[in-house]
Formats: C-alpha cells, sequence, structure tokens
C-alpha cells in the first residue's frame, strides 16, 4: 500500500497541489524528515502522484485539463 502527501502553493486562486507517493511510510517520514518539508507536506488519501489544480472548488489532475482552461485557473 502507498503513503500519498501533498503540498499546496501559489498565490490564492491560483493554488497548486502536488501530491508524492511512497511505497513504504519509511521512505515518507525520510523525506519529511529534511529539511522544513514536515511544515509543507501533509499526508492525504484519494489522489494520485501528480500536480492539481483548483477548479471549481474541485482538485482536478492538470494532465486532464485543456490549454485554454489551464491558462484560466
Amino acid at each position: 500500500m502507498t503513503t500519498t502527501i501533498r503540498r499546496i502553493t501559489g498565490p490564492f486562486g491560483r493554488e497548486r497541489m502536488t501530491v508524492k507517493a511512497f511505497k513504504y511510510r519509511d521512505d515518507m517520514h525520510k523525506f519529511l524528515n529534511r529539511g522544513d518539508n514536515a511544515f509543507q507536506w501533509r499526508e492525504v488519501e484519494g489522489f494520485t502522484p501528480g500536480t492539481y489544480a483548483s477548479v471549481a472548488g474541485e482538485w482536478i489532475n492538470i494532465r486532464k485539463l485543456d490549454e485554454v482552461t489551464l491558462a484560466h485557473v
């Protein structure tokens, strides 16, 4: 079972959520213990690794958005 973590960046209204996956929980903890990663990343469920944009209050993977929609979010 994989463990996923997320980080939200960007100004309000144009936020991006980055999701990383780790095969083992120990690998996730090693990543979080480096630098200030523990302050920026949080555990999340229900998302696959990738980058997401907030569209109409819902997180959608940017690979599923067309170019016009992506330019406006």
